[in-house]
Formats: C-alpha cells, structure tokens, sequence
C-alpha cells in the first residue's frame, strides 16, 4: 500500500511538474505583437516538416489517443479501421483540400469562400456551425481531462471531476489566452514530439514484453482479449447485421472528412505563407500521422495482450486502456506519468487551437464582416478575439460540468458528424464547384445541421440504452449512433440541389492565387 501511494505521488507531483512547464512554455512563446494581420506569422520561422507536425498535431486530440487506444484494445480490426480514417484525414487534406483553401483566404473559412459566395448570411451561417463544432469539440476536451485528472488523483464521484473540470479547464484557456497563435504552434509541435517519443517507448516496452515479434503481441491479444479470434476480424464495434454495417459505412465517411474540415485544422492550414509550402507541409503531417497510427496499434493490441479483456472491461473511461496498460508496465510510476502528461499536453493543445479557431471566427467573419462591414482596424479584431476567447472557453467549461458525466462517444460522434454533414461539402463545392452558390451553401449549411442534431437526438447514444445519455427514457427512432451514412448525403444533396435551382451569385470563376485583404491595412512595422 505505501508503494503504491509513493507510486501515485510520483505520478501527481511529475503531471503539476508539466502543467507548470505548459504554461511557461505558453507565456515564452508568445509575442507582443497583437496585430490580426499578423496572427499568421507563428508559421513564418518554421519550415515545412515543422508546420506538418503543428497540422496533424492539432486533428490528433487527447479524446482521440485514449479513445483509439481503447478501441483497438477492445474491438481489434474495428479499432484500426477507424485509426485509418484518421490518416486518411490527412490525406484528403494534403491532396484535396490544404492547397486550394490555402489560394482562397489568408484568415478563416469565410474569406476562402467570400469571392465566390460574398453574402453576409452565409458567412454568419458557416460561422454559426463553426462554433457549434468548436464548443462540442472544447466540451468532449475538457471532460476528458477531468476525468484523467480525477483518475490521476485518486479521487472519485461528481464534484470532484467538476472541479477538476473547471480548474484544469481555467488553466488551459488561459494558456491558449496568452499564448496565441504564436505560442500554440509551438505547442502543437512539442506536443507532438511529446506523444511520438511516449508512445514509442511504450511501444517498445510492450514488444520487448512479446520477444519483438508481431506475432506473439497478437497473440497474446486474441488469447486475453476476451473476443478469441473475432478481435482479429470485423463487428465487434457495432455488430454485423445491416445496422452494424451501416455503422461502419458511416464512420468510414464521417471521419476522413469531419477531421480534415475541422475548424482548428483549417485554421493551421490557412497559417501557412504560401500554396507550394502548405503542400509540402500536408504531406509531412500524412506522413507522421502514419507513424502514429502504427504505434497506437501496438500500443491497441498491447493494452488487449497485458491487460486482458476483464481489465478493460473495468476500465472507468476511454483513459483506462493506455493508463492502465502503463501502469501494468511500470512498477515505479515514471512511464504512467509519461503518458499522462503526454495526454493532458495533447488536451491543452487541441483546447488552446479550438478556442482560437472559434475566437477567430467570431472577431473576424461576425464582428469585423458582419456587424462592422469591413470598417475596422486590425488592432480592434486582435482585441476582439483576446475578450472573445477567455468567454467561449468559459462556455465550454460550464458545458462540460453539466455534461461531465455523459458518454464522450455522444459529443465526438456530434462534433465530427456536423464537420463532416455541413462544413466538408461547403468546403469542397465551394473550393472545386464553380457552379456553387449561396442557396447552396445555406442549405447545406443549416439542413445537414438540423439533421444531424435531430438524428442525433433520437438516436442510442440519448436514450433506451444503458449507455446513453438518458439510460431510463426511451424517444430512440433510429438505431444509428453514427448518422454519417445519412448526414453527409444529405449535406451534398442540399448543397447540390440548392445550387442548381438559384441563380449564380455573380463571382464565381477560378480561386485566385492569392486574395487582396481589401478591408484591412496592416500596421506599419
């Protein structure tokens, strides 16, 4: 019991350790000059393979390693099926989507889209959902990290993980706050060197346990999994009756598209100086997000192999896989803290890039094109953002306390359906379709949101299941959790559609190279 609790100590003391570290790294990293004109130039002294890493860093979330990890450990194929959407993510994003947003707008989405859809409600529409994927991003963070942390101190129950919600939640605003844009990137880039070197050793610590054969891990997987050879195959997620398939067609949709157009992922895109730069730099983040998915797959099968199916089972959250397969492989503490911080740095980056990429929205599409029509100072946005940012991740903190104990696959399967429903087709007619027009985009824009809200709704992750939101009510109309196979048709068929039966807008034509800033002079240096 006393090694235990000295174990447990060393853990605390060594994740307060890196929180203090974070923050500084936050506050040296960041620049005195506020000026919007200039949020870009966190990129400027950085080459390709270092904007890559800041890329993939910020599409690669805590919620996704502990949730993949889990997965993996869990369901098996079902578990790499969906760490392969993830890359493919990035993929489409360096072959598709990077360079031709890059050539559309220097600061946001809106500005890609202005020259060929220049109405205002289509700004405040994308803008809209764009806050909306951002706050159910910033929740599903933050309860995560509550819950690592309760898990980390030892404790149990409601109030303290609303505390440790709150507290922790308090500390990374406030990082991302004074940091910036210029200091997240950095972070971005250590947080990646961070998980890459973590989850190698733990990797190889796991191989070395099998005699370094793939072999044995796997195994050792299908003899402790729980599942026998099933792990190996297809179904143990969501079954293999036409529901469970289409579950699967759905997932495999939603996640290469919802992860490639989110908000924070865009808004590193648009970060980069030029075309040619942003190419080489997708390509560098495909290639390490690679090199992640392999070590998460043996991590995956390791958590199966050590811990076996009955630990998992008993495993209180998502957390449970990697920190109990760390702590099954260390007996002094050291690589348990390892994987913690490497956690928690992976939740202070991905919540610092979200409030920035809804801060962003909000001061420069709502405020700055919207209520001010062009006619303001790039010092008044830059203020606007800074007064913007601490109050939406205020918002998130209160969601996630009332929220705290809902399941997190509720908030992610919502936050990447809406990217994949509404923002990827607008995103992709109006990046490649010439014929693309504001009816368009506004129909696609707010129907495949109420649609994937309203399926959502009445789906199994709310009610009738003992999983669900509401385990004791039962309004379930539709036995899909993922509505993907649905959402995302539907998304490019009112995009479609709503363009075919209006008139052109009157812009359109090919995406210029670069955008003149027409509204804004930046300030003399």
């Amino acid at each position: 019991m006393i090694a235990a609790a000295g174990h447990q100590a060393t853990t605390v003391v060594g994740f307060l350790i890196f929180m203090t570290l974070c923050g500084f790294l936050c506050v040296l990293t960041n620049s005195d000059d506020s000026d919007d004109a200039d949020e870009l130039l966190p990129h400027r002294g950085l080459r390709p393979w270092q904007q890559g890493l800041a890329i993939s860093g910020t599409g690669m979330s805590s919620v996704t390693l502990m949730a993949i990890t889990g997965m993996v450990a869990a369901t098996g194929n079902d578990g790499v099926m969906l760490l392969l959407g993830i890359v493919l993510s990035m993929v489409l994003l360096a072959l598709v989507l990077a360079e031709p947003l890059r050539r559309a707008g220097r600061r946001t989405v809106g500005d890609a889209l202005a020259h060929r859809i220049p109405r205002s409600s289509v700004r405040i529409a994308l803008a809209l959902v764009t806050l909306a994927v951002c706050l159910c991003y910033l929740v599903l963070q933050l309860a995560a990290v509550g819950t690592l942390t309760v898990r980390l101190l030892g404790l149990s129950g409601s109030e303290p993980k609303s505390a440790c919600i709150v507290i922790v939640g308090a500390v990374m605003v406030s990082m991302a706050v004074t940091g910036g844009l210029r200091g997240t990137a950095l972070v971005q880039i250590v947080k990646v060197c961070v998980l890459l070197l973590v989850y190698a050793v733990l990797a190889l610590v796991v191989l070395r346990r099998f005699d370094w054969s793939p072999d044995r891990l796997l195994a050792g997987a299908v003899q402790a999994g729980g599942h026998g050879r099933a792990l190996l195959g297809s179904g143990l997620q969501y079954g293999s009756d036409t529901v469970g398939v289409l579950e699967q067609i759905g997932t495999a949709i939603v996640v290469p598209l919802g992860i490639a157009c989110l908000p924070q992922v865009t808004m590193r895109v648009l970060a980069t100086r030029h075309p040619e730069e942003t190419r080489a730099a997708t390509r560098w983040a495909a290639g390490q997000m690679v090199l992640m998915a392999t070590l998460l797959v043996v991590v995956g099968f390791g958590a199966a192999a050590v811990v076996g199916g009955a630990g998992l089972a008993g495993s209180e959250s998502a957390a449970g896989a990697v920190l109990s397969l760390a702590g099954a492989l260390d007996a002094g503490g050291l690589l348990l803290s390892a994987v913690a911080c490497a956690v928690f740095l992976a939740a202070l980056a991905t919540v610092a890039d979200v409030v920035l990429a809804g801060a962003r929205t909000v001061a420069h599409d709502l405020y700055a094109h919207v209520l001010r029509r062009g006619d303001v100072s790039p010092a008044r946005i830059s203020a606007f953002a800074r007064w913007t940012a601490p109050a939406i991740g205020a918002i998130a903190v209160l969601l996630a306390v009332l929220a705290g104990d809902w399941p997190l696959l509720v908030l992610s399967t919502v936050a990447v359906t809406l990217s994949a429903s509404a923002l990827a087709p607008v995103l992709l007619y109006g990046l490649l379709w010439p014929r693309f027009t504001s009816t368009g985009a506004l129909w696609c824009l707010y129907g495949s949101t109420l649609l994937t809200l309203g399926l959502s709704a009445v789906s199994p992750m709310i009610s009738a299941d003992p999983t669900a939101v509401f385990p004791d009510l039962d309004f379930q109309l539709t036995p899909l959790t993922v509505p993907g196979v649905v959402t995302v048709p539907a998304g490019f068929a009112l995009g479609w559609l709503g363009s075919v039966l209006s008139r052109p807008d009157g812009a359109g034509g090919r995406v210029p190279d670069e955008l003149p800033t027409a509204h804004f002079t930046a300030r003399p240096r």
